[in-house]
């Protein structure tokens, strides 16, 4: 009988699990945000320290809505405005994702159920898209056979909703450009030099999501399509008409737009000569990058690696991608771990970028760049946490830098208000 009984209780446990697994998945349902965590990260994922306090639309009882601490490593943010800003990482498989509009003083924690699993971090741009403060979507790749899975919130992340995507294929890019309109691309490699590459779009704020373009599978592909040739290196639409993809063709340089919302492809302007880069062994191109919404100026980062060191330069539009110009950047080789990381550019004018721990700025589309007073804290810092993952400035003063050391496991949020000359720990 004792046995029976263990059976029975076996099978209730599963069921219920079953169910609350399903009840994450479903396409019209809405998944809960997290509860506050009450006990510390897993031993050596320390680092950051966040004050996090409920959404304002919380209706908690009060005792579980009060203010409280964690520490947590983050591995990547994106600031929205000049107050508002993101910042998430992935703990044992569930997302940790948080908005401060206070500039980093306090933190709502907005991240998605934790039934939902992350196998990897999520990247802004290529799996995770804030519209503004309260439209915001994140894609899960496909596990084990499964549909990808496309998170949703409208309501700046107090519930998410969820939808999929038929493929499992790798999700390269995504870009909104409003609450309603937005693209995720798809890429998997069919052979060398070659990849499938598939968008979908969405009109209706990612409720539902439609295949509008694959590349061909022949190698004379009709001139609407997305070629085959060449991996794709980004995805920016800049208005519901406009888009842009850049990928490497056998090493060259490449991008493609289209002026229909996606649904037609051609070569767009020829803007790389190999010519102009001597010694240069390796290139790599980001897609452009436009300073705000519909606007006509834009950058496009370039690097050109040669052996351990990686140097920058930079292509600059003003209209809207028609016509590129490049702009040779007076910044020396860099080696090592930091060597990757791109300049931020606020406009076509103003950049920043830190080198050997000292934080550079350019106002003239980077063709000269000043040394900023050094920062004691940033000095510091840097001594423990040597790695830089990203530097963002949305103006002239304000802006944040993430480190971290992937030995410890650890990361730092950084914050300038006087255009990167001092820094602090958020």
């Amino acid at each position: 009988m004792r046995l029976q009984w263990t059976k029975i209780a076996q099978t209730a446990l599963l069921s219920i699990g079953i169910a609350a697994l399903l009840a994450a998945c479903t396409d019209t349902g809405q998944t809960p945000v997290a509860e506050p965590p009450q006990e510390q990260e897993e031993i050596g994922n320390t680092g950051q320290t966040l004050t996090v306090v409920p959404p304002d639309s919380s209706t908690q009882a009060t005792t579980d809505t009060a203010e409280y601490q964690i520490q947590t490593r983050l591995t990547d943010f994106q600031l929205l405005n000049d107050n508002g800003g993101l910042a998430w990482g992935v703990t044992r498989n569930a997302l940790r994702l948080y908005y401060t509009q206070d500039q980093g003083v306090t933190w709502t924690n907005i991240s998605p159920s934790e039934n939902v699993q992350f196998p990897a971090n999520p990247q802004y741009g290529q799996s995770i898209y804030f519209v503004d403060r309260t439209h915001g979507w994140i894609v899960r790749e496909g596990l084990g056979g499964t549909d990808t899975m496309v998170l949703r919130t409208n309501n700046g992340g107090v519930s998410w909703s969820l939808s999929s995507l038929s493929k499992t294929d790798k999700v390269t890019a995504i870009s909104f450009v409003s609450p309603e309109k937005g693209w995720i691309l798809t890429t998997v490699d069919t052979s060398i030099g070659k990849q499938d590459k598939k968008l979908y779009v969405t009109e209706d704020g990612g409720i539902t999501w439609k295949e509008m373009s694959s590349s061909d599978e022949d190698d004379q592909p009709p001139s609407a399509e997305i070629p085959t040739r060449g991996y794709t290196t980004g995805l920016t639409f800049s208005d519901p008409k406009h888009g842009f993809l850049t990928a490497l063709e056998f090493g060259t340089p490449k991008l493609y737009v289209t002026t229909d919302g996606g649904e037609n492809w051609k070569t767009g302007p020829t803007f790389f000569d190999r010519n102009d880069f001597n010694g240069c062994g390796n290139f790599n191109i980001g897609s452009p990058q436009f300073f705000g919404r519909e606007a006509k100026g834009a950058w496009m980062p370039l690097t050109c690696s040669s052996g351990d060191y990686t140097k920058f330069n930079g292509y600059f539009t003003d209209d809207g991608g028609k016509s590129w110009t490049l702009s040779t950047f007076g910044l020396n080789k860099q080696k090592g771990i930091n060597r990757n990381l791109t300049p931020a550019f606020l406009n076509a004018s103003e950049g920043w970028i830190v080198q050997s721990g000292t934080t550079y700025q350019t106002k003239d589309s980077g063709k000269s760049w000043k040394a900023l007073p050094g920062s004691k804290v940033m000095d510091g810092i840097l001594e423990d946490y040597p790695e830089i993952v990203k530097l963002q400035m949305v103006s002239s003063k304000l802006g944040w830098i993430l480190v971290e050391n992937t030995d410890t496991k650890r990361s730092l949020l950084l914050q300038t208000v006087d255009g990167g000359m001092q820094w602090k720990v958020l």
